[in-house]
């Protein structure tokens, strides 16, 4: 099923590119957020995402969740090796990133991403994440820690950020930890790091990048625009499509 669904995607995508040849570029550029996922046919498509409506109004390009842990990684390599100039680009990634998980998934996902942290940055830097450091929480009886574990890992990714032409960042959200919507299991306990860390990266991204700021939703807007705590409602698509068409950057 999922083939035929993503073919469908693909044509669509495309149709609209082709369409909208001569309006403002745009590339979106997601993790598992950028789609609805309560329903397999929304699976990795635009489909009820907030991506819909720039795909139908821009020439836009889009990748959504192209890895099972898609991260701000893959998507400085997607922009270093598309070299292309777009008018405006949304990048919807981090939560991967800032996430406690357990140690070996860390340790596997950085192996799994390894070529492109180097081609991004360098070794010594792939070298710096890799090192262990392990937080004080377990989570399912093993110890956690984070792919970008402190400050000095979020600053190389300002850095980053702060040298993208018209970037539109979209935040992480805090976490109701007494709530886990359709989500099966609990939540690691220091789950909310993802949110702290979003918050410090934000003070550092320079004024020429937009921000669309979730860190600061309270507890009712949590569950209203999210169904799990991490990814969106249908609510919480229109908030997002919406608060995007409002940046200036769309009506220069």
């Amino acid at each position: 099923m999922y083939p035929l669904i993503n073919l469908k995607s693909k044509i669509y995508i495309n149709y609209y590119y082709i369409k909208n040849k001569g309006k403002k570029s745009i590339l979106i550029y997601t993790d598992s957020r950028g789609f609805e996922i309560t329903q397999i046919k929304n699976r990795k498509t635009p489909f009820s995402s907030y991506v819909n409506y720039f795909i139908k109004n821009f020439h836009c390009e889009v990748v959504i969740c192209p890895e099972k842990h898609t991260t701000i990684f893959d998507f400085l390599y997607y922009l270093k090796k598309s070299n292309r100039k777009y008018d405006f680009i949304v990048s919807h990634v981090g939560v991967v990133d800032f996430s406690p998980r357990p140690q070996n998934d860390v340790k596997m996902i950085l192996r799994k991403k390894r070529n492109k942290i180097v081609s991004v940055f360098d070794y010594s830097f792939y070298s710096s994440i890799s090192e262990e450091r392990l937080h004080n929480e377990n989570y399912m009886g093993k110890p956690t820690s984070s792919i970008l574990d402190n400050q000095q890992h979020l600053r190389a990714i300002a850095e980053k950020f702060n040298k993208i032409e018209n970037l539109i960042w979209v935040s992480c959200n805090p976490v109701d930890l007494n709530w886990k919507g359709n989500y099966f299991r609990e939540r690691p306990k220091n789950i909310n790091m993802v949110n702290e860390k979003s918050k410090f990266l934000i003070k550092l991204i320079n004024e020429k990048c937009e921000i669309i700021n979730l860190t600061q939703m309270n507890q009712h807007e949590i569950h209203m625009y999210t169904c799990d705590n991490i990814h969106f409602t249908k609510e919480g698509m229109n908030l997002l499509e919406n608060k995007i068409k409002e940046l200036n950057i769309l009506k220069a």
